[in-house]
């Protein structure tokens, strides 16, 4: 698993609202680590000059159908999932990435009560099942985390993007090595983006957003699988 960066459990123990927390994380590393800050924001920059993500389903479309393995090498499809309620599909950049650990511990917050709506979430990221297994364990996350390999269906979505040379080289000088975990050299991820699904397959509601330190809040997606139910 990889290393919490300091302050994130300091912050994840905030009475706050997601996004807040996401902000503080990210006002924390601009002061504790200005070069990952000033990095990131570059590749945000660049993300949304090229309007990556623009080309993801939107509300009222059909999102594409996906039959990925869970880290127990399981093929989950979302057939079968849609077949028993409305489902939340939340695409993560992978195991290392603290802002992606603040949403599903939210999500993980939630669930209870997305359960009692009838509904079931999957995260998917772009990960071998060992390491998705080492994020699950460690913070105890109840749903499924699906691995989409070489994020070809990040990519089918219309959510694949490149990180680029200067946060690959930051990335490796701290030992985190996607090659390893996604077990090729291409160093894409997708962007970060929530859909919440009716059992017909259709966008209800969404979050697309290539900064990564934005997520969907949490009481959207209530709200949202409540006018469903």
């Amino acid at each position: 698993m990889q290393k919490k960066t300091p302050g994130f459990e300091e912050i994840n123990c905030l009475d706050a609202p997601l996004a807040d927390k996401l902000a503080a994380f990210f006002d924390h590393m601009e002061d504790a680590l200005p070069d990952f800050a000033r990095v990131y924001s570059a590749l945000v920059d660049r993300l949304l000059a090229a309007n990556a993500g623009s080309q993801a389903p939107e509300i009222g479309s059909v999102l594409p159908a996906f039959l990925l393995p869970d880290n127990e090498g399981r093929l989950i499809s979302s057939a079968d999932l849609l077949s028993s309620g409305p489902l939340v599909v939340s695409f993560n950049r992978g195991h290392w990435c603290n802002f992606c650990w603040f949403e599903l511990l939210a999500l993980v917050e939630i669930y209870p009560e997305i359960k009692r709506l009838g509904g079931e979430i999957v995260s998917i990221m772009p990960e071998r099942a060992a390491p998705v297994r080492r994020l699950r364990e460690t913070f105890d996350i109840p749903f499924r985390i699906l691995t989409d390999m070489d994020n070809c269906y990040a990519l089918t979505c219309g959510l694949m993007v490149s990180l680029g040379n200067a946060v690959r080289e930051l990335y490796l000088g701290v030992g985190i090595d996607l090659a390893e975990y996604q077990g090729n050299d291409a160093w894409f991820v997708p962007i970060p983006a929530t859909y919440v699904i009716g059992t017909d397959g259709r966008v209800h509601d969404r979050f697309v957003d290539p900064d990564f330190s934005r997520r969907m809040a949490p009481d959207d997606i209530l709200e949202c699988l409540k006018q469903i139910s």
